[in-house]
C-alpha cells in the first residue's frame, strides 16, 4: 500500500474527504518525524513505538575493492511493534493467506460505522428531545400568527391618510409629556438671555458713565465761561454808552 492508497483507505473508513485524510496523514508523519529528529521516542498504545537511533563514525570496507572506507556518524529510526499488535498479526496468519488484504479492514470499518451510527442515533435522539419544546412553541406561535392574520383580514380597511386611534392617542400623550419640558427649556433660555442683556447693560453703563461725566464737566465749564464772557461784555457796553 502506497501513500495515496493509504489516504483513500482512511477516507473510506472514517468518512473524511480525501483532502482531510491527506492532511491527517501528513500531520501524523510530520509530527512523528519532528519528534524523532529531536531525539524523542514516540509510543502509540496498541500499535508500537518509533525509537531514534544513532550510529557512531566507523570504518567499513568497499565490497568491490576491499579498501577501508570511513563511514560518517548517522541517525536512524527503529519501529518496535506493540505486543498486542504482534499477537493480532500472529493469530491471523492463516486467515490473511486465504483472504485478500482489503478484507482485513472490513470488521474495522463495520465497527467504526456501527459506532458512528450509535453516536449519531444518540445525538439525533437528544436533539429530538431538546427540539420538542421548541417545535411546540413554534407551532403555537404559528397558530397565533395565523389567527392574527385572519383577524386582520376580517377587520375593515382604514381610510388612507388617517392614523389609527391608538397612534393618535399616543401622539397626544407624548405631546403632553413633552410640553412641560419645552416650557422649562424656553424659560431657561429666556432667563439666560435676560441675564446676558442685564450684564451687557451694566458693562455698557460702566463704560459710558465716565464719558458722560466728562462731557458734563466740559459742558459746565463751557457754561461758566460763557457766563463770564457775558458779564465782562455788559460793563464794556454800558461804558461806551455813557461816553457817547
Amino acid at each position: 500500500m502506497n501513500r495515496s492508497q493509504l489516504v483513500e483507505e482512511i477516507a473510506s473508513t472514517t468518512g473524511l474527504t480525501k483532502r482531510q485524510a491527506e492532511e491527517a496523514v501528513d500531520a501524523f508523519v510530520g509530527t512523528i518525524g519532528d519528534q524523532v529528529r529531536s531525539g524523542t521516542k514516540v509510543t502509540i498504545y496498541g500499535f508500537g513505538s518509533f525509537n531514534p537511533t544513532a550510529r557512531k563514525a566507523r570504518t567499513g570496507r568497499n565490497p568491490r575493492t576491499g579498501q577501508p572506507v570511513k563511514i560518517a556518524a548517522s541517525k536512524g529510526i527503529r519501529f518496535s511493534p506493540a505486543t498486542g499488535f504482534k499477537a493480532d498479526l500472529n493469530s491471523k496468519k492463516a486467515a490473511s493467506k486465504k483472504a485478500a488484504p482489503a478484507k482485513k479492514a472490513v470488521p474495522v470499518r463495520a465497527a467504526a460505522k456501527a459506532a458512528a451510527a450509535r453516536s449519531t442515533g444518540r445525538a439525533t435522539a437528544t436533539r429530538a428531545v431538546k427540539a420538542a419544546p421548541a417545535a411546540r412553541a413554534s407551532k403555537a406561535a404559528a397558530t397565533k400568527t395565523s389567527g392574527r392574520k385572519a383577524v386582520a383580514a376580517k377587520a375593515p380597511a382604514r381610510p388612507v391618510g388617517r392614523p389609527p386611534k391608538k397612534v393618535a392617542a399616543a401622539v397626544k400623550v407624548a405631546a403632553k409629556r413633552a410640553a412641560p419640558a419645552k416650557a422649562a427649556v424656553k424659560k431657561a433660555v429666556a432667563k439666560k438671555v435676560v441675564a446676558k442683556k442685564a450684564a451687557v447693560k451694566k458693562v455698557v453703563a460702566k463704560k459710558v458713565a465716565p464719558a458722560k461725566a466728562a462731557v458734563k464737566k466740559v459742558a459746565a465749564k463751557a457754561a461758566k465761561a460763557t457766563k463770564a464772557a457775558k458779564s465782562t461784555k455788559a460793563p464794556a457796553k454800558s461804558a461806551r454808552a455813557s461816553k457817547r
